[in-house]
């Protein structure tokens, strides 16, 4: 680390510097857990010299309740290339993959950071790896390589944000060695046939970005990270004003006796509606599931809400000066029947200074991924100074 801080600090000093940041202060009120008071931001810095960019993000959280959910973290340290037809990626990064709004597929490469929320899949932990471009007009083909697994906090049963009722041992436990290497080749396209879809198909050998949980001891479970070979198809398309949207997968599982191979699947619609009475409104709604192809499978927790579920959203874009914005989404689990409300208004009050307060509704039921935490509210409020 003090090396790093040196690194950055030279590099100041010789070139000019893009920065920023924001800083938030939150209010949560829950109604089963003390109320909590938060500060969180973050940092990134840019900047060249005559060989490459480097890229730095810094994130930080102190909430007045939870010891655990009070970090500083450098999530992203990475060097970055780019020529005519090429670029390059060197180091610690977050990457997103997959256009769905509720949750996506072919999001591979980072892990979530469910300290800070396990609600928000932009809160992502930066990983360390290469990335390889090559550009041919609306085609692309990108190498990707991740160094190693890293481990993952989750929040304890003493927080609101828990999934667990027994103790979480934070050691990962692998099926090879922690720096096995996991490759990645990712081939983006145009297709003009019948109408025009934008594509992307992904290979992946080696750790999955998903893994499993099993007791470690006596009221005790670990997270398991398990090796596979997964295959990746993404895809969009317009027609009459709607987008269409699919991503889809199939993972054979190597050398796992818990794992079964499975496959998922989503898809879903997007529809705006431009200028309706002076504001936009944007409809979506999106399916997921699993397809389990082995029943091991069936007898290991995943972790993951979209078994078999839907989610319907509308968002409201008010086109005044303060850029207001009023979002509502339901995930209902059409198995276990599991329901999960959302809405979120967001309001930019002065330059720079933006509001926003948030409703969350968890409904569980028994034996299920909240049932840890059981039936509760989350209300939020916060006020966001961007610089």
């Amino acid at each position: 680390m003090i090396r790093v801080v040196f690194f950055l600090s030279f590099t100041l000093l010789l070139h000019a510097i893009e920065y920023k940041s924001d800083i938030t202060s939150k209010y949560i009120s829950y109604d089963s857990f003390a109320n909590e008071s938060a500060m969180l931001g973050s940092t990134k810095l840019k900047f060249d010299n005559a060989l490459f960019t480097t890229n730095v993000s810094v994130e930080y959280f102190y909430s007045s309740e939870y010891k655990e959910r009070r970090y500083l973290l450098l999530n992203e340290l990475y060097l970055r290339k780019d020529f005519e037809d090429y670029s390059f990626t060197f180091g610690k990064s977050v990457r997103y993959f997959g256009e769905m709004e509720g949750f996506n597929i072919a999001d591979i490469y980072n892990q979530k950071n469910y300290i800070l929320d396990s609600f928000d899949k932009s809160a992502k932990l930066g990983s360390w790896g290469f990335f390889g471009s090559k550009y041919f007009g609306d085609e692309s083909l990108e190498i990707g390589l991740k160094f190693y697994e890293e481990d993952q906090k989750y929040p304890t049963d003493k927080t609101p944000y828990t999934s667990f009722s027994m103790e979480y041992d934070e050691t990962l436990q692998l099926s090879d060695k922690r720096a096995t290497p996991t490759l990645m080749l990712i081939y983006s396209f145009v297709s003009d046939k019948l109408i025009q879809t934008q594509n992307k198909i992904i290979l992946l050998h080696g750790y999955d970005n998903k893994r499993y949980f099993l007791p470690l001891k006596q009221n005790t479970i670990a997270q398991y990270a398990y090796q596979v070979n997964k295959y990746l198809l993404l895809s969009n398309a317009v027609y009459k004003e709607t987008i269409f949207k699919l991503e889809s997968s199939y993972t054979d599982v190597l050398r796992d006796t818990n794992m079964g191979d499975y496959a998922q699947l989503s898809f879903g619609a997007e529809k705006i509606f431009y200028d309706f009475d002076g504001a936009d409104i944007g409809l979506y709604s999106e399916y997921y599931r699993y397809i389990y192809l082995q029943n091991s499978l069936k007898n290991v927790a995943i972790s993951e809400l979209y078994d078999n579920d839907a989610f319907v959203a509308v968002k409201l874009s008010l086109n005044d000066v303060h850029s207001s914005e009023i979002k509502g989404g339901i995930l209902y689990d059409l198995h276990n029947h599991e329901e999960v409300y959302k809405v979120e208004v967001k309001s930019r009050v002065v330059d720079g200074f933006i509001l926003n307060a948030e409703f969350l509704r968890i409904l569980p039921k028994a034996n299920t991924l909240f049932s840890a935490v059981g039936e509760s509210t989350r209300c939020t409020f916060s006020l966001t100074y961007n610089f």
